[in-house]
């Protein structure tokens, strides 16, 4: 049966079972939507015939690699969710100068989107050691930490980077635009994103960057051809 046939004929199924057909995951992906999906496959599993469900699941299938890649393995080595190769939601953001920003300005980057507030002493302190560190070594091979403060008013901001002479962009996501764009929901959220602006993968709460998996990965990234 040709896909086609095989997803009208599971649109038929829902509209008599009334089972929703799992839609195409969203560009940021998290651990509820795929519990979501899970039940709903089960759902279908249970509501369908055998050899219909048989057919979904390898039309499911079909375009999913067989074999890890090297990036599939350093994401998984360095605990990420992974997200390789979808696409970031788009934002501009001002600057502490007052200069707008956008995401895309980066592409050719390796870009560490990295999420914080001063009233985080975790985050705060992870911006201002381990994300420092890199920023400076690998300054001169289009490597950027874009450190985007959630909720913050500029006055209580730019002391703060000033006093610690921080390095990476600093930008101003004043309203949690951004942050929800992005489901954060702790701080520190990473987002690592390649060369050819997609992304990598997501991790919560403070990691080891600067050395270990987590390095060996965007070790990996900032060798990558430059666009």
């Amino acid at each position: 049966m040709r896909t086609g046939a095989l997803w009208a004929s599971l649109a038929l199924v829902a509209i008599a079972t009334g089972i929703g057909i799992p839609q195409a995951p969203a560009q940021i992906d998290d651990e509820d939507e795929r519990q979501r999906e899970q039940a709903r496959d089960r759902d279908i599993q249970r509501q369908v015939p055998p050899w219909l469900y048989e057919l979904y699941r390898k039309d499911r299938e079909r375009d999913r690699p067989r074999e890890k890649t090297e990036l599939d393995k350093l994401v998984e080595q360095a605990r990420l969710y992974p997200l390789i190769g979808r696409e970031p939601p788009p934002f501009s953001l001002l600057r502490l100068d007052g200069r707008r920003v956008a995401l895309s300005y980066f592409t050719g980057h390796v870009v560490v989107l990295y999420f914080w507030t001063t009233a985080s002493s975790y985050g705060a302190d992870e911006l201002s050691s381990r994300m420092e560190k890199m920023q400076r070594e690998w300054r001169d091979r289009k490597f950027t930490v874009l450190a985007v403060n959630v909720k913050e008013k500029k006055e209580e901001v730019a002391p703060w980077v000033q006093k610690r002479l921080l390095s990476p962009v600093v930008l101003l996501d004043t309203d949690g635009g951004v942050s929800q764009d992005y489901r954060v929901r702790a701080i520190p959220t990473v987002y690592v994103i390649g060369r050819d602006m997609r992304l990598v993968g997501r991790a919560s709460g403070t990691r080891a960057w600067d050395e270990g998996p987590e390095k060996a990965l965007l070790d990996y990234l900032v060798k990558a051809p430059a666009s």
